[in-house]
Order: structure tokens, then sequence, then C-alpha cells
């Protein structure tokens, strides 16, 4: 069976929109890390998935219960809270059939006129495959668009497996390619409604654009975004390094400007909402390029609406994103909130100020730098390879102390202010 979803979210300019394209997935084929259970688990993620609520448990077993009712006479009975979802707590029923979820954003769709239909998406080409998931470029009413697709198998027969791995067969939506069950779990469904069901709520210039999904139960989830012909940042490096004939290649400090607002203003759009949204996986391989060379924010795949505030701290806990990018207190498990993006977001001006990878210093390793953390210690990247303008911002937003950090909306303005006594350099170097 297939099932299908979208690793971005809306647009920079609004200028620009109408150069419908999507995240590439960032287009790689890295495997993402699975989030640690921990004693706080009705408040987590577990394997980078969304965990419901208690009353959201209860809810979702009462609509079971009301569906099953319609059909025939059942037995009246206590409801109790389901168990917090594990890798093996599902059975494919539960995660790949979930009625209220599906059923409530299908009403949505209709209302918000973002429901598509198969018939109107045109395959194209694959894009990018990672073990949980898959992107097709396709064609949306004239449109290049971007499709993600989750294959989760109900079954699995070991002997289909020397197949499964020499299978070169073309894409076809009525024949999902077997996989192996260590491949997926059956949650995939259940990250995916929740994916559509964020995106289908956010729309921002800075933002990889939502464009709708399929949700019809005849035919496959779909999650429809727009295609980024540019690519992610992390392989624009790449190519521009091998173009220059260079082992590092950076912008010149008004594109890094541009890119590092660009981002600021997407997370300000996140933290600030009524309910705040936190990435947790923010990385250049997630920042898609339009044909412009505009920045936007993609894969909102793990992020997290924040809720139960304890002080400043959000009740959320457990390893997930990428550990290069990976705030210390969420390597050590410990309660965070959406600093760890602010977090993050200090190493990507990094790597985009300086054309190096943080941490380079240290080792290309990123256990290495993990174990420095669970260690107690605090290593932090060199900047004197950055442009001086950024330098005191950086030290800032990766202050060791989560409340020390400063805000998206603070880092707006300070980047604002730089660009407006932005003078450019004599020389062609870029640095400031």
């Amino acid at each position: 069976m297939f099932w299908c979803c979208v690793e971005s979210s809306p647009s920079p300019k609004a200028a620009h929109i109408e150069d419908p394209g999507v995240a590439e997935e960032s287009q790689s084929n890295e495997v993402g890390l699975e989030e640690i259970p921990s004693r706080h688990s009705s408040q987590i993620s577990v394997n980078a998935l969304p965990v419901l609520s208690d009353a959201d448990h209860l809810q979702m077993q009462q609509s079971r219960i009301a569906e099953t009712s319609e059909t025939k006479e059942v037995e009246v009975v206590e409801v109790v809270d389901l168990p917090v979802h594990t890798k093996n707590s599902l059975s494919t029923e539960d995660s790949g059939r979930r009625p209220g979820r599906r059923s409530k954003l299908l009403g949505r769709a209709a209302e918000a006129r973002w429901k598509l239909r198969r018939s109107e998406l045109e395959m194209q080409r694959e894009l990018s495959r990672t073990l949980k998931s898959t992107l097709y470029l396709a064609t949306w009413k004239g449109t290049d668009v971007v499709m993600k697709c989750v294959e989760v198998p109900e079954t699995y027969d070991k002997k289909d497996e020397p197949q499964r791995k020499s299978s070169k067969q073309k894409f076809d939506l009525t024949a999902s390619r077997p996989l192996h069950a260590s491949e997926v779990n059956q949650d995939l469904l259940e990250e995916l409604l929740h994916e559509i069901e964020l995106l289908s709520s956010l729309r921002h210039p800075d933002l990889v654009l939502f464009i709708g999904a399929c949700l019809d139960r005849d035919s496959p989830v779909m999650c429809v975004t727009e295609y980024m012909p540019g690519g992610d940042l992390e392989r624009h490096f790449m190519a521009m390094r091998k173009k220059h004939q260079t082992p590092t290649w950076r912008p010149q400090f008004h594109q890094v400007l541009e890119w590092s607002l660009a981002v600021a203003r997407g997370l300000s759009f996140l933290h600030t909402r009524e309910e705040p949204i936190v990435h947790r996986d923010l990385k250049p391989l997630n920042l898609l390029l339009t044909r412009h060379g505009e920045v936007k924010i993609a894969d909102l795949g793990i992020s997290k609406m924040m809720a139960a505030v304890v002080g400043d701290v959000y009740i959320m806990t457990g390893g997930v994103g990428s550990w290069l990018y990976m705030a210390p207190e969420v390597v050590r498990h410990q309660q965070y909130n959406e600093k760890v993006d602010i977090y993050a977001f200090a190493l990507i001006m990094f790597f985009m100020s300086s054309g190096r990878h943080p941490f380079h210093e240290i080792s290309k390793d990123p256990e290495v730098v993990l174990r420095e953390f669970s260690l107690g210690k605090e290593p932090r990247p060199n900047v004197a390879e950055c442009h001086a303008a950024l330098r005191e911002l950086m030290a800032e937003s990766w202050h060791v102390s989560h409340q020390q950090r400063p805000s998206a909306q603070k880092i707006v303005l300070q980047l604002r202010e730089a660009a407006d006594n932005y003078t450019p350099p004599a020389c062609f170097c870029g640095r400031a």
C-alpha cells in the first residue's frame, strides 16, 4: 500500500510565490535520527513522529467506537487511555487507518479548497528517495510541483527480498514496491497526516508553499508542495566548490544576510504563533532555493507544537533532528523549547559565512561532537573565518544557556540593522 506526504511549506517573497516549487526533501538520502523515549513520553514524539496527548487518544478511541456503531450494534464499553506510541505498539490497522484524523482533514481540505484529485497530478520523474519516503516531480494544472510519497506495505514476505533489492521498476501508484520491514514502521501514515495537518495551516513567504493533498480513501495519501528548482543549500555549496575548484566556497556578505534574514523571518513566524511551532531539524539540507536563489524553510515533518509550559521551558524531550545541528540540551535529553532552532540557526549562519561545516576543526564525524556534549563540554565553532558583522550574533545564538539566546524576532531586527549598515567591500572576497 502507498501513502504520501510533504517535506516543506510556503515561500519567501510574495512576488515569487507564482514560482511554484517544493522542497526536494533536501533531496537527500540520509536517514533521520530516531527520537528516544523518556519519562515525559506524553509530551514528546517517538521515532521523530507526532505524539498525541491523552485527550487526543481518548477522542480517537471514542471516534472509532462511534464509527463502528454506525455499521453494527456494539456493546457499550468503558473507554480507556491508549498507550504512548512506540515502534512496535501499533498494529497495521491502528497506524495505517486513522479514521478520525483522516476524515477530519478530508473535511477541512474540501472546505479550504486544498483537496486534490489524483487525476490532477501528472507524474514526471523521481527526485530523491530515502528509507521512509520518495519525492517526485509532478505537474499540477501546468505548474511544476513536488509530491512526497511514503510506501507502507501491509505485509512483508521475506522471500520477496531478492526482488526488492534489485527492483528498478518505474514508479507506479497502482503497485507498491515492496520494502523491507526494517525500512518502515506502521506509524508512517500518522506522521504523514500530522505533516499535512500542520502544513495546511501555515502560510508564509519564507516557508515552502503547501499546495494541497490527496486524502480520498480509494487512492494513496499524497501531500503536494511547490517545486524548488534551486535544490538545497548544502548541495548548492557543494556545486559552487566544484565549479570554482576550491575546497572552500562562501557567498558574498549581502547574500549571507539575505539568506539569514529569510530563515530568521520564517522562524519568527513559527515561534510567535498562538501555538508556537519548533522546527527541530533546521539544517542546510532543509533550506531550499528558488530559481531566483531565495531561501525557504522546508521539511516540517518532525516539527512539534509546544504545550505544557513550565516557566519558559516547554515539556519536550528526546533527541530529534540532525546531530551536527542539534542543540546540546537535545543531545543530553533535557527539556527544551524553541531556542533549539535558534542554536541550529547560528550554526547555519556559520556554515553560510565561513563555507565550512560546523565543528570541522574538531572532526568530520558528528559523533565526536556529540560525545563532547554528552560529557558536559560545550564546544563551539571558531568564528574567525566568518564575516565580522555576524560573529557576535552567532555567539549569542548558540549560547550555552537557552535563556540567553535571542528570539527569532530580535535576530530579524539585528540582521536588518546589519543590512542597513552594510557597505560593499573594495575587494571581491565578500569578507566584511
